[in-house]
C-alpha cells in the first residue's frame, strides 16, 4: 500500500508540474508569438488571452485538486513512518501547500479581476487588443497580469520542489534484520 501511494504522489506530481511547466513556457508563449506575427489562427492578443485563458484557469483548478490529494497522500506516508526528502522541515508539504496557494489566489482573486478589466477594456475600445496602452485600466490589468504571472511562476518553483523532495522518500521505522546463530 505504502509503495503505491509513495508511486502515485510522485507521477500526480510530475503531472503536476509538466501541465504547469508545459502552459507557462511553450503553450502561453507560443500563442503570443503567433498573436506578435498576426498568424490566422491567433490574429491578435486578444484572441491569444481568450485561448490561454480557460487553459490558466483549468491549471488552477488542477492544482488545487492535486494540492489536496498530495497533502493527504503525505500525511498518510508520514503517519506510516515514510519521509520524503527534507522530510524534518516539511518541504515537500510546503511547496505542494504555497503551489496550492498560488493556484487559489490566481483562481480566486486575480483571474476575476483580470476578466472583468479585460472585458472593461474591450468594452472601451472596441476589442480588448486595441487598447490604448496608456490607459490607467490598461495599465491596472498589466499590474495585475504580471502579479498574477509572477505567482504561477511561484507556484511552478514550489510544486517542482516538492516533486524533487518526493522522489527520496526514507523510512523512520528502524529496519528489522533477521540474523543467522
Amino acid at each position: 500500500m505504502m509503495r503505491v501511494v509513495k508511486s502515485s504522489a510522485l507521477v500526480v506530481t510530475a503531472l503536476w508540474v509538466g501541465v504547469l511547466f508545459c502552459l507557462g513556457f511553450i503553450v502561453a508563449p507560443y500563442l503570443f508569438v503567433l498573436a506578435a506575427r498576426n498568424s490566422p489562427a491567433v490574429p491578435n492578443t486578444g484572441v491569444a488571452a481568450d485561448l490561454i485563458g480557460p487553459l490558466l484557469y483549468s491549471s488552477d483548478v488542477i492544482s488545487l485538486v492535486a494540492g489536496a490529494v498530495l497533502i493527504s497522500a503525505l500525511v498518510f506516508l508520514r503517519r506510516r513512518g515514510e519521509v520524503p526528502l527534507g522530510g524534518k522541515l516539511f518541504l515537500t508539504e510546503i511547496g505542494v501547500a504555497v503551489a496550492a496557494g498560488c493556484a487559489a489566489v490566481n483562481y480566486w482573486w486575480f483571474a476575476p479581476r483580470l476578466k472583468d478589466l479585460q472585458g472593461q477594456l474591450a468594452e472601451r475600445y472596441g476589442a480588448f487588443h486595441q487598447a490604448d496602452k496608456a490607459d490607467p485600466l490598461f495599465a491596472q490589468f498589466n499590474g495585475l497580469h504580471q502579479s498574477s504571472t509572477t505567482l504561477f511562476m511561484v507556484g511552478l518553483a514550489a510544486a517542482m520542489i516538492g516533486l524533487v523532495c518526493m522522489t527520496q522518500f526514507r523510512s523512520r521505522r528502524p529496519n528489522l534484520q533477521v540474523t543467522t546463530a
